[in-house]
């Protein structure tokens, strides 16, 4: 391959893109749409996932010691945020509340709790706590809120019955503060504020996608040149099939590195401006590099297969802009891959954006190097080169 026929190729694509300002801008303005629209949109999921308190309302009608010190026990759970409020007794009431309130649960302390809590028997058949569920609260989270409910009331009743026969538990037992159970996080800093967010989900996910969707106007670039003769006139002269392919790569690789950094710089700068989490970028940036360039060799390599495969440019813009929706339906980007089932998840594996996804995932949570994401960065390179090859063997079969 000459040098000057590379860059002659390369000058015509830069001349062919700065044309289409329109078409550039939409590789840039759609990614970071939908980044911006999902990072806010699943905030609140993500939170819970990542274990922000859930909203409680509380009325105490004992008001005793015991009935306190119950509510103390809760709200030493993070889980929870607990808020005392002031209603009449009744379901209705209780409904009313929540609706106003937007909270998941409202607990009912009744009264008389301060007596009934160390009973061992009792002919009263009313609760000592009521909980009443918001109707969207998901169910799963009303399981571990009554668990911690019931919790709670156990364990104050088996002290006070404890302590009426003379064998009270020892303190650092009574707040189940006994160091008997360790909680670890394989995230990259220790502590529940490591937790994967929705803009770590978002931002990766939907800037795979814009990598991939570069295949729109690259197969409509290259068969528009094909339709007008170009590329007959090109081999009349020395430029070559590599020449003419590379050519018309390298602008868009360059298009798909300035995605990737606008749509992190978006992540860390923009989304927190509009009420959304800030991206944390914890991986080395050589691994970021490597990952970025992996990506986008495989989407060229994807696009100048489908280039050279297509005959029209409405069967190149079906095959570019349906391909890349369904790689990314099935790769984890529209929908996160821990939310689908088993078997999802393994035809995700399938998908090479959900490979560039784990790699960034990888990364940004993890936050690892190089040497972490091999796997993904052998699989994208691969998959790239075999379409290249594919697309120069199916475009000299054409010649």
């Amino acid at each position: 391959m000459k040098r000057s026929a590379l860059m002659a190729s390369f000058v015509k694509e830069l001349r062919l893109l700065s044309r289409d300002i329109h078409g550039l801008a939409l590789l840039f303005i759609l990614p970071l749409t939908f980044i911006l629209i999902m990072s806010l949109a699943l905030q609140d999921m993500f939170e819970t996932r990542g274990g922000a308190g859930v909203a409680v309302l509380f009325v105490n009608r004992d008001g005793q010691e015991q009935s306190r010190d119950f509510i103390d026990r809760l709200k030493a759970n993070d889980a929870f945020d607990l808020r005392a409020v002031s209603v009449q007794p009744g379901p209705e009431a209780a409904k009313a509340l929540l609706r106003t309130e937007d909270a998941a649960f409202l607990l009912d302390v009744g009264a008389g709790y301060e007596t009934r809590i160390a009973e061992l028997s009792s002919d009263d058949p009313s609760p000592l706590v009521t909980v009443t569920t918001a109707a969207d609260t998901n169910r799963q989270i009303e399981k571990i809120f009554v668990a911690a409910v019931n919790e709670a009331v156990g364990r104050q009743r088996s002290e006070r019955i404890l302590e009426r026969v003379g064998y009270p538990m020892p303190e650092n037992e009574k707040r189940g503060t006994g160091g008997r159970v360790a909680v670890n996080y394989a995230y990259a800093d220790a502590g529940h504020d490591a937790a994967p967010s929705s803009v770590q989900q978002s931002v990766p996910a939907w800037l795979v996608f814009a990598l991939f969707f570069v295949a729109v106007p690259f197969s409509n670039s290259f068969i528009r040149e094909r339709q007008v003769g170009a590329q007959r006139r090109l081999r009349t002269t020395n430029i070559g099939p590599l020449a003419q392919f590379f050519g018309k790569l390298i602008p868009y690789f360059g298009i798909n590195q300035l995605q990737v950094v606008l749509m992190l710089a978006a992540g860390v700068w923009l989304v927190p401006l509009l009420g959304g989490d800030a991206l944390r970028i914890n991986g080395s940036l050589p691994a970021l590099i490597a990952l970025s360039a992996a990506l986008s060799i495989a989407a060229l390599g994807l696009a100048l297969l489908i280039a050279v495969s297509a005959r029209t440019t409405e069967q190149a813009t079906l095959l570019a802009g349906l391909g890349s929706i369904v790689l990314a339906a099935i790769g984890g980007v529209m929908v996160p891959k821990f939310v689908m089932p088993e078997v999802m998840q393994r035809i995700a594996e399938l998908s090479p954006m959900s490979w560039g996804v784990d790699g960034f995932l990888a990364l940004l949570l993890n936050g690892g190097d190089v040497v972490d994401i091999l796997p993904e960065l052998f699989k994208l390179t691969a998959f790239g080169a075999v379409a290249m090859v594919l697309a120069l063997v199916r475009f000299r079969l054409r010649e």
